[in-house]
Formats: structure tokens, sequence, C-alpha cells
């Protein structure tokens, strides 16, 4: 019970996306796709795209540099920076020692070219769950010393092929998180639903040709995705009860204990479809008022269990779609997901960003309208394909509107400049040579290394003209 309660958490967390989209408008007529079902359908705005001289190294460096400068953190005093991607640039070569190596020349004149040489870094892949699996580690790792601080990166492209059924969820993006003792944004409980299968739902094979787009199967995936959750909703239940959260007898209304609810999110509106089928479960449990008007469905739906199968099953599915269409179930989404999806609908999928994104979004827009408290607890749901699921809470602190406050999510997303479906392909095919929106001052690649010792490895340095990538 003391190890759940220990005072170690998130601290701060900073941003990072490329300063090129895609106005998923364009990319809709050009597929002949209509615009509604993109847009109104899955929630998708703008796909945020890296240009080329940018890479998960570049915007890692770009997101830790950020929380290292706002927080005035000397480097020498950073333990660990452990990265959550499935963007590797190596199979090898862990691809934050390339971020880190770009953070040790830019802080080397203040901290010395050794300020990063005591640092431990590395790599965590299980597809858009890694990030989270390497805060669980580093939140243990700090929770041993109060005196140590942890940095969590978690950086991808979500990369599909050309006219496939993922391309429109593509982005780009990076997430860093300060973990220490004390956090002044979010202190994260040790407990932790979890559930594993193995399943061939999204992955990256090895192929004589290197591609970075994977092999999926979509429904398969959403199917997996929402066994997981709800498997790892249960665990997490059963963990909650065994542990004291609630009164006995009580069951734990996950709806009314957390405020908000972040969730990794493939597409911007895929947290509304994928929890119908456990809010359905919640509320049966819960036995919402005789004066709800979904409380006659739930009734019939309790009393086809006694029925043969498929009968259950249609009244089952009958009763999802009406919960999903429901008042009641609007207001949830409202309340609890609407704000955490606002900035992957100008993003796209950031895989392991990805639900750092939505907690950024969340939190951001709580501090900025006065909806979160201090005191109030956000729920993460977690998935990565292949296929795993985490399910775990925090509570905001005291004070941390002041964090949350100078994210600058949404300033970011304003300040950037979209490409035409040309420059899209363009650069989706990697024909696109010079850069489009070279930023000085940022990182980039220079080259890439052709033969010898050094065949392919990667050159980076700060921007100063438009690079030209060689090699």
């Amino acid at each position: 019970m003391a190890k759940r309660l220990l005072p170690v958490g998130i601290d701060d967390l900073a941003f990072y996306t490329p300063k090129i989209y895609l106005d998923i408008r364009t990319l809709a007529e050009a597929r002949n796709i209509p615009y509604e079902k993109l847009a109104h359908g899955l929630g998708l705005h703008k796909m945020a795209l890296p240009d080329v001289h940018e890479d998960a190294a570049t915007m890692a460096a770009e997101a830790i540099a950020e929380l290292i400068t706002r927080n005035k953190l000397d480097p020498r005093t950073i333990g660990r920076i452990y990265m959550g991607t499935e963007s590797a640039l190596d199979g090898a070569k862990p691809t934050a020692t390339y971020a880190v190596g770009m953070l040790q020349e830019h802080f080397s004149e203040d901290y010395g070219a050794d300020c990063f040489r005591r640092c431990d870094v590395l790599d965590m892949t299980f597809a858009c769950i890694g990030a989270v699996d390497a805060l669980q580690s580093t939140l243990d790792w700090v929770a041993a010393d109060p005196a140590r601080i942890g940095i969590v990166v978690a950086s991808d492209v979500a990369k599909y092929e050309l006219h496939s059924t993922g391309e429109y969820t593509q982005g780009a993006g990076a997430v860093a998180m300060l973990v220490r003792w004390q956090p002044r944004l979010l202190v994260l409980d040790r407990l932790t639903g979890i559930s594993t299968e193995s399943a061939h739902d999204f992955y990256k094979p090895r192929r004589e040709r290197f591609t970075e787009t994977p092999i999926f199967d979509g429904q398969y995936s959403n199917q997996c995705y929402q066994d997981r959750m709800q498997e790892a909703l249960a665990d997490f239940t059963r963990q909650a009860l065994a542990a004291g959260l609630f009164r006995t007898g009580q069951f734990p209304a996950w709806r009314k204990r957390w405020a908000r609810m972040a969730f990794h999110l493939p597409y911007a509106f895929h947290a509304r479809r994928i929890y119908v089928a456990a809010f359905l479960q919640e509320i049966m449990a819960d036995k919402v008022s005789e004066k709800e008007p979904l409380a006659k469905d739930l009734w019939a739906l309790a009393l086809a269990r006694q029925m043969e199968e498929a009968t259950y099953e249609k009244v089952y599915a009958d009763t999802l779609k009406k919960v999903s269409q429901s008042a009641l179930y609007q207001r949830f989404v409202q309340e609890k997901l609407e704000s955490a999806q606002r900035a992957s609908q100008e993003v796209g999928n950031v895989y392991t960003a990805s639900i750092f994104l939505a907690l950024m979004s969340s939190l951001e827009t709580g501090a900025q309208d006065g909806t979160l408290q201090a005191g109030e607890r956000v729920g993460f749901v977690a998935y990565g394909s292949g296929s795993k699921a985490k399910i775990f809470e925090g509570t905001l602190q005291p004070g941390w509107e002041q964090v949350g406050a100078q994210f600058g999510v949404f300033d970011k997303l304003q300040d950037r400049q979209a490409v035409n479906y040309e420059q899209y392909e363009a650069l989706h095919s990697g024909i696109q040579k010079g850069s489009i929106c070279p930023v000085p001052g940022r990182w980039g690649l220079q080259s890439i290394g052709t033969e010898g010792v050094t065949l392919g490895a990667r050159y980076y340095e700060k921007l100063k003209r438009e690079p030209v990538i060689s090699g």
C-alpha cells in the first residue's frame, strides 16, 4: 500500500510537432473520400508531417530541450532518459542516443561536453504503449531515491502506405515528461491493470526492402484494443477493490471517479467509439436511475442473458448502439473525453506520444477554462498492438494549473504551414530533397554515412540554412 501512494509522478511535459501539415480536406479530395466521413466521423482535421530533415530523434531532442530549458535543469542531474518509440532509426543503436547526442552538443557550452555522460539512455518498444512502459519503469527508478530525476520521451512518425485505410490517420510528434518526487502536475498511482496477448493486429516485420509502413488489420486491431482494454480494466478494478479504494460492496464507477480520461488515440474520436462497451458494462453494474431513458433497455439486456446466444447478441448490439447515441453517453464524452481529443484532431496519430498528447490537451484546456481542480483524478487507457493494454490513474496536485497553462500545445498547432498534395506525396515517397519549412536553430539530419564503418550512421546539426541531406 505504501509503495502505491509514494508522491512520484509527472512534474512537467513538453510537446514538439513539425512545422508542416496536410489538411485532411486536401487528402479527402485526392482520395475521393467524403470530407465529412473523416472530419465528422473520425474527428480528423490535419495531419502533422515530418519535414525532410526531421525524424524521431530530432523531434525527441526538441521536446527534451524545451523541458530542460523551461525547468532550468542541470543536465548533469538527469539520471536517465528513456524513450518510447516504434520509429527506431537503427536495429541496434537506440534512437535515444541520437537525441542525447544533439542535447549534449546544445548544452555543452553551459554544462560541459560530458554533461550527459552519466545519464542512462534506452529505447523501449511495444508499439504504441512503449512510452507508458518507459514511464512506469522510470517511476520505479525515481521512487527508490527522492534525489533522482528522470525524463521519458515518446517520439514517433505514424506512416502508412499511400491509398491505404490507415493513411488519413498519419501524424508525427514527440512528448517529453519530467519524472520526479513531489511533482507539481500529477502523482501517478502505482496500481496498474494489465492485459497481454500475442496478436498480429499491427506489426512491422523484417522485409528484404526496408519500409517504415506497417502490416495491419484495422478491424482486428480495434477488437484487440477493446478486448485488452476491458481485460485490463477488470484487472485494475480487482486490484482497486483489494487495495480498499472503494467501500465494501461499492462498484467502481470509473466514469465518476475520473475527472478526465486520456486514451491512446489512433484517431481523434477513437476513445468515444472504443469505450461504449465498457461504459455499458459499468452502468449495468452501477444500476442507473430508473428515470434514465436507457433503464428499460438495460433491463431488457439483463433478461436477454437467459436467452439463446444469437438472441442475446442481437439485443446486446441494439443496446450498445442506443447507449452510444444516448444523452448519458454523450454527456460522458463531452465531460471526460472531448478536451483530450482536441490536439489529436490537429496532429493525427503519434503512436507512443498519442496518450500523452491527449493528457496535455486535456490539462491545458482544463487549466484555461477552470474545469479541472487539484485533487481530481485522470484515468489512463493505454494500448499497444501486439498486444497489451494498461490502465492506471494520476491525481492532480495543488497548483498544477500553473504548469498546465504553459504547455503551449495549441499555440504550436496554430504556428504551422500547410503543404499541398504534391508536396505531401513527394515527402511520403522520399523524392522531396530540400526541406519545405526549415527553422534556423532547430535540429536537422545533415547526412547519412554511405560506406565503411559509417554506413548508415546519421549526423545531425542545428539548422542555419535549408539542409541538404546527403547519402
